[in-house]
């Protein structure tokens, strides 16, 4: 797994490329809470697009980020998520609480808001 950050104005974009396999969300999650502490209200989107498979600890990640977000009135999203991907997330019903979208245009038009 390889992350790939950068910032569009006041939104962080976490592009990862690959598995997030055992060992890996450590990474991740040091990522993810960088992006976090950068600002009182923070926007995140993780980009999914070649990520093929995620196990339950970056899930967790995710949920954790996601509710550390809507503390600080912030904003977290999941885009362009595979289907074995998006399988999962119906699966543990975290699609009902993460924000995700088709693709990281849509996401960018719906956190700039």
């Amino acid at each position: 797994m390889k992350t790939k950050t950068r910032q569009k104005e006041n939104i962080w974009i976490i592009e990862i490329d690959g598995p997030i396999k055992s060992g890996m969300e450590f990474d991740l999650a040091d990522e993810l809470e960088t992006c976090l502490h950068q600002s009182d209200v923070p926007k995140i989107i993780v980009d999914l697009k070649k990520v093929p498979f995620i196990n339950s600890a970056a899930l967790g990640i995710f949920l954790n980020i996601y509710k550390e977000v809507e503390k600080k009135n912030g904003r977290f999203a999941l885009c362009s998520i595979s289907p074995d991907v998006d399988n999962l997330l119906e699966i543990t019903k975290l699609s009902s609480i993460l924000e995700t979208f088709r693709n990281q245009e849509d996401a960018l038009d719906s956190i700039e808001d």
